[in-house]
C-alpha cells in the first residue's frame, strides 16, 4: 500500500477480489498530478547475482535458466526481511494488476453485472457494497449518497486497492479534517484530509467483516474515530502497514512494507483490525444495519 500520490485474462469478481488479495491487501495510489512512487531501478553492470546465475545455469547437472535463478534470488531477498507482505511480481502481472486498480485495462475485473461499486436505492435507505478499491469508486460513492436519508456502507469482503479511492469514500461523508495519517520512518507523519465537503448529516452504518482489509478499514475506521458512522458486523482482518512497490529494469516489481497508517484517532489496525459496534453475523448484517437506522 502506498501513500496518496506515490502510488491472465481471468474474470470474475471473487478472481478479482482474490488478486488484489495477492497483492499484499494493500491500498496502492497513484493520484493524478502527484509523483509516482513507483520507479524503475537505475540500470547497473553486472553484478555477482548475474555472475553466480550465469555460472549455476551453465554447470548445473540439470538445465536451469538464468531468468527462474534471479528471481529465486530476489524471493531470498525479500524472505529475509521477515516483511510477510514483502512480494515479488513478474512483470506482466503488475502491469496487468496496476493497469486493473487505475481502470486502464480490464483484462481482470468483476462480474460487468455487478462491477466495484453496487448501489439500491430504496424508500428510506441507500445500500452501497463496494467490492473493492478501483480507480472512480470514491466518486461513485458520492454520488449515490447524494439526496439519501440514510446510507449503509458495506464493506464485507473488500480487500482494499486504491487509497485515494478510500479517502475520496470516507470523505463523502465529512465536512473536513483528517481521513488517516501515514507514517514512514524518518519522516514527520502525513496527515491526509478530506478531498472535499460531502453529507455530515446523512446517518450511516458500516457493514464489516473478517475480509473487510486496508483501504476499507481506512474507511471504517474513519468514520468511527470521526462519530460519523456506527460499525456493524464481525472484527476487520487488521492491515495497518504500507507497502510500496519499485519497478526493476525489466518491468518487474518489488513491494516492500515502508511504513503504517493510523486512523483519525491514533490506533494502528495492523494485527488488531475493528471491533464492531455492533457485533453480529454476516447474514444478519444488513437488517441490524436497519435496526441501527432505524428504518425498514
Amino acid at each position: 500500500m502506498a501513500p496518496p500520490g506515490r502510488g491472465r485474462a481471468i474474470r470474475g469478481a471473487a478472481v478479482a477480489a482474490a488478486l488484489v488479495t495477492a497483492y499484499g491487501l494493500g491500498a496502492v495510489s497513484s493520484g493524478p498530478g502527484r509523483p509516482s512512487r513507483i520507479e524503475t531501478a537505475a540500470h547497473e553492470p553486472p553484478s555477482l547475482l548475474d555472475e553466480a546465475s550465469r555460472r549455476i545455469s551453465a554447470s548445473a547437472a540439470e538445465p536451469v535458466g538464468t531468468d527462474r535463478l534471479r528471481n529465486a534470488a530476489i524471493a531470498g531477498m525479500l524472505k529475509e526481511l521477515g516483511d510477510p507482505w514483502a512480494r515479488y511480481y513478474p512483470a506482466q502481472d503488475y502491469t496487468d494488476f496496476t493497469g486493473w486498480l487505475n481502470a486502464e485495462r480490464r483484462s481482470v475485473k468483476p462480474d460487468p453485472e455487478t462491477g466495484d461499486v453496487t448501489v439500491r436505492h430504496e424508500k428510506q435507505v441507500t445500500v452501497v457494497r463496494v467490492a473493492v478499491f478501483t480507480r472512480g469508486v470514491g466518486a461513485q460513492v458520492r454520488a449515490a449518497v447524494r439526496g439519501s436519508r440514510a446510507v449503509i456502507l458495506d464493506l464485507r469482503g473488500n480487500p482494499g486497492g486504491l487509497l485515494d479511492e478510500a479517502v475520496e469514500t470516507a470523505s463523502a461523508f465529512l465536512a473536513a479534517g483528517p481521513v488517516v495519517t501515514y507514517e514512514k520512518r524518518g519522516l514527520a507523519p502525513e496527515v491526509i484530509q478530506v478531498t472535499s465537503p460531502g453529507d455530515v448529516r446523512v446517518p450511516v452504518v458500516v457493514l464489516v467483516d473478517g475480509g473487510t482489509a486496508s483501504a476499507a478499514e481506512i474507511v471504517a475506521g474513519c468514520l468511527r474515530d470521526r462519530d460519523r458512522a456506527v460499525i456493524v458486523g464481525s472484527r476487520t482482518f487488521g492491515k495497518g502497514t504500507v507497502q510500496e512497490p519499485v519497478r526493476l529494469s525489466d518491468g518487474s516489481a518489488v513491494e516492500l512494507t515502508v511504513g503504517r497508517y493510523r486512523t483519525p484517532g491514533g490506533r494502528n489496525l495492523e494485527g488488531v483490525g475493528i471491533e464492531p459496534d455492533v457485533a453480529v453475523r454476516s447474514a444478519d448484517a444488513e437488517q441490524r444495519a436497519r435496526d441501527v437506522l432505524d428504518v425498514e
